[in-house]
């Protein structure tokens, strides 16, 4: 059997998978806030569920990080995980290799693997979450560095030109210590900074959006920058990496109607004669980063895996 775990700044997913990457069972837990607190949940899960499949499962873990020179993760979004060896800890406590990489590549992975991107000789993955995470799969084979940091779009700034058009248009500060990030915009905390921008109190994203759709002013204030943000820097990147294929991911990504906005905005932020590349929704949705994770189980030249 196989497990995968999709780690968030909110909740963390956990997937039971059979040889086939079909789901068995799977739950969905609140992120802890400390580190051995977070451990110990993943070493429950990950013991309970070999006691209930009466086998040691091989382990594969997803989330918004990329390693420091000292082998360490950097994930600002999950403060509990933040600098530390997760993997080197995880392994010695369960006995066993362990699989990680960059939760928007395991989205990829999975939706790459009999999903919306499958057959692409190129494709892009964004996920739209806590945080906005990045991927890109070539010839099937994931496009990576030894520390796991390629992909990091949501960590690009916003262009000039968006700026000089949207004159109210703030520079958010980003966790990473940079400012103006795209994900600082249209991650899902990004959404909630520009509706106080515009004069709104704080929100959830999905009350911002059902405010935005009663037509709200500071909702459409807001939800106008939010897709603006959104279309420049997709049509960034589909105008730098020419992919055949782009996939959205996140709580957002699902949303018939975001695909709507997209496609009349886009074209004003490509290149002239160039059309957008497909845009298109996930197949295996919020279960997508999970099954990615296990998928990683395959993969034993991840940047992040744990030695035998």
């Amino acid at each position: 059997m196989v497990y995968g775990l999709d780690i968030g700044g909110t909740k963390t997913a956990f997937g039971v998978f059979d040889e086939q990457f079909r789901p068995v069972e799977t739950t969905q837990h609140p992120t802890p806030d400390s580190y051995d607190a977070f451990v110990g949940l993943v070493c429950a899960l990950v013991l309970k569920a070999d006691q209930r499949v009466g086998t040691r499962g091989r382990v594969g873990l997803g989330f918004p990080g990329v390693l420091n020179a000292e082998g360490r993760l950097l994930a600002p979004n999950v403060p509990a995980i933040h600098e530390r060896d997760l993997l080197t800890d995880l392994q010695a406590r369960l006995e066993r290799p362990l699989t990680g990489d960059n939760d928007a590549n395991c989205f990829l992975l999975s939706e790459y693997h009999g999903g919306a991107v499958a057959g692409s000789r190129l494709a892009l993955g964004l996920t739209l979450g806590t945080g906005v995470g990045g991927a890109l799969i070539q010839d099937g084979r994931l496009v990576n560095s030894r520390r796991g940091g390629s992909g990091e779009f949501g960590h690009g700034p916003i262009g000039a030109a968006l700026l000089a058009r949207h004159s109210n248009l703030p520079l958010f500060d980003c966790g990473c210590g940079l400012s103006g990030c795209l994900e600082t915009y249209v991650s899902g905390t990004g959404l909630a900074r520009l509706y106080r921008h515009c004069g709104g109190r704080e929100q959830t994203g999905q009350a911002i959006i059902t405010a935005w759709r009663r037509g709200e002013a500071e909702a459409v204030q807001a939800m106008t920058l939010y897709l603006e943000v959104l279309a420049a820097g997709l049509g960034a990147l589909m105008t730098q990496l020419d992919p055949d294929a782009v996939v959205l991911g996140g709580g957002l990504g699902e949303a018939a109607w975001l695909y709507d906005e997209l496609a009349t905005r886009l074209p004003a932020h490509m290149m002239r004669g160039i059309a957008p590349a497909p845009l298109r929704p996930p197949v295996f949705g919020g279960a997508g980063g999970v099954r990615g994770a296990a998928l990683l189980t395959s993969r034993p030249d991840s940047p992040f895996s744990s030695p035998a």
